[in-house]
């Protein structure tokens, strides 16, 4: 036997594994910081996690100085993290999800080995590296990219388990799996447990049929999950006993059976959200499918589907992990796209397979290498032309017309409903804000009111603010009328400027009316 390749892969080990990270490093880093924070999810973790930076409250995430509940730290420290290493800038805040995509590559890869050989493992390596959906998920700051590693992680340590030569072997990477999702829950609660409605029912129908497989649940494995993924939420629970009620109710009950959050709970949206992700994410290899499929078909024709299933687990198991979660996705009323990327190495492996089956005995062949270089290629354009492309969600460039104008001592208030986090994250918190967000029916004028009120009890201080470009001509006509001085700043896109301030203006722009 070659002990640099499994037998029959065709594929030196060191290839099957180094080829796919070394890809993964470029594509996940190429770009990662060249564009702005997006209001409002990616603005409000990178605004969470500077505040920990800042006041060293790790255990408490706080927003705006307020506790902010909605999800474990785990994210926010991973964010800190590269903070603390590259600045508080763009690169910082997005290094960990670089960190996460090459090493959920690797994963994918090792589980592709896993499941069959080493050719599997390094095609499935270089198909979820190129993947547009899963590159463009890795440039997003959100839970999803982390909770995507931990779960990848899991089913990778299961099936080392199953394919274990001894016991010992197998209790080993059992634990392996707990720790996995203990990490899972750390980042994203419940959500990390949706590899066990895979996971579980495969592992029954193995037993069924005489492949009992390890121990799936011990005390040991039980205890380091709850070590690692159960501890901050009973230290918040003992520090704020009101907590318990929230997570279970507001964090889990609602987020499962109620469209409280607003977040696509229309009967269609799954086939909007989830599909296209699921059925087009993997971008030039798609193109692949017809081929892989008619190949697929004929051997079940041939077989009878049940016999073809009976003869490889590895598929059905595959099936399970897309099809139940899926199933629980579209049943519970919360959605977003990226809700599944967890799942996208699901159609990875599967064209992995399809591809490696196509090459027995022999390397890849120089169509997979040629459609892996066209799609790198091409996601490493479009990164970086996205990132180029101005976006109404874009925060910085709002906040660098905010700093050009070198208002010492400004607070800032923004109307039209906006939070605009990115401006607590890129002035650094030296802004304070002075009016909270309108709720959603109330009239423009009622808050513009509100507002007049607040900065003519504090006309001592410098303010900005900030309104929809529209509504700048009532927000000024309102002031004139208040007899509060102001002038015109650059703003940006759809967003006017004013600074609000009893100071002499020195720069030509007149008080009152504008420019």
């Amino acid at each position: 036997m070659n002990r640099a390749a499994r037998p029959g892969s065709g594929v030196p080990r060191g290839v099957a594994f180094l080829a796919p990270a070394g890809l993964a490093l470029i594509m996940g880093f190429a770009f990662q910081g060249t564009r702005g924070l997006y209001e409002s999810s990616e603005t409000r973790y990178a605004e969470c996690a500077r505040e920990m930076l800042a006041e060293g409250h790790w255990l408490q995430p706080t927003l705006r100085g307020e506790p902010h509940w909605t999800k474990p730290p785990l994210t926010y420290w991973a964010i800190a993290g590269g903070m603390r290493l590259l600045g508080r800038n763009e690169w910082g805040v997005r290094l960990y999800g670089a960190v996460a995509f090459v090493l959920t590559v690797a994963g994918v890869a090792l589980l592709g080995r896993a499941l069959w050989d080493d050719r599997a493992g390094l095609t499935a390596g270089l198909v979820y590296a190129t993947s547009p959906f899963v590159l463009g998920a890795a440039n997003v700051v959100t839970t999803d990219v982390l909770l995507a590693l931990w779960e990848v992680l899991a089913v990778l340590a299961y099936w080392r388990a199953r394919r274990a030569e001894t016991p010992r072997g197998a209790s080993g990477w059992i634990l392996g799996f707990w720790a996995a999702l203990g990490l899972g829950f750390l980042t994203k609660g419940v959500s990390a447990l949706v590899p066990l409605a895979a996971i579980v029912p495969f592992h029954v129908w193995m037993r069924r049929r005489g492949h009992p497989g390890p121990r799936l649940v011990s005390f040991a494995g039980l205890a380091l999950f709850a070590a690692l993924g159960l501890w901050w939420y009973a230290v918040a629970a003992l520090r704020h006993p009101d907590l318990v009620d929230y997570f279970l109710e507001d964090e889990v009950v609602d987020r499962l059976t109620t469209n409280r959050f607003g977040r696509n709970p229309e009967w269609y949206k799954p086939f909007l959200l989830y599909l296209p992700p699921l059925l087009l994410g993997l971008g030039l290899w798609v193109g692949l499918w017809p081929g892989l499929l008619r190949h697929r078909v004929g051997e079940i024709r041939l077989r009878g589907l049940k016999r073809w299933l009976a003869d490889r687990p590895e598929t059905v198991f595959l099936l399970l992990w897309l099809l139940l979660p899926l199933l629980v996705f579209c049943a519970v009323p919360s959605r977003l796209p990226l809700y599944v990327l967890p799942l996208m190495p699901v159609p990875v492996l599967a064209t992995a397979k399809g591809l490696s089956a196509r090459h027995a005995g022999r390397g890849l062949g120089r169509a997979v290498w040629a459609l892996t270089l066209a799609s790198a290629v091409l996601a490493i354009v479009g990164k970086g032309v996205l990132a180029r492309m101005p976006n109404a969600h874009d925060s910085r460039p709002l906040a660098e017309a905010m700093l050009a104008e070198e208002v010492p001592g400004a607070r800032f208030a923004v109307v039209d409903r906006a939070e605009k986090y990115g401006l607590d994250f890129y002035l650094d918190g030296r802004v304070t804000r002075i009016a909270a967000r309108r709720p959603r029916g109330d009239a423009f004028d009622d808050d513009v009111d509100g507002l007049i009120r607040t900065l003519s009890s504090s006309l001592d201080q410098s303010a900005w603010v900030i309104a929809f470009e529209a509504n700048v001509p009532t927000l000024t006509a309102v002031l004139d009328e208040a007899g509060i001085p102001y002038t015109r700043a650059p703003g940006w896109r759809k967003y006017g400027l004013l600074v609000v301030s009893p100071l002499p203006v020195s720069d030509g722009r007149r008080r009152g009316s504008g420019p």
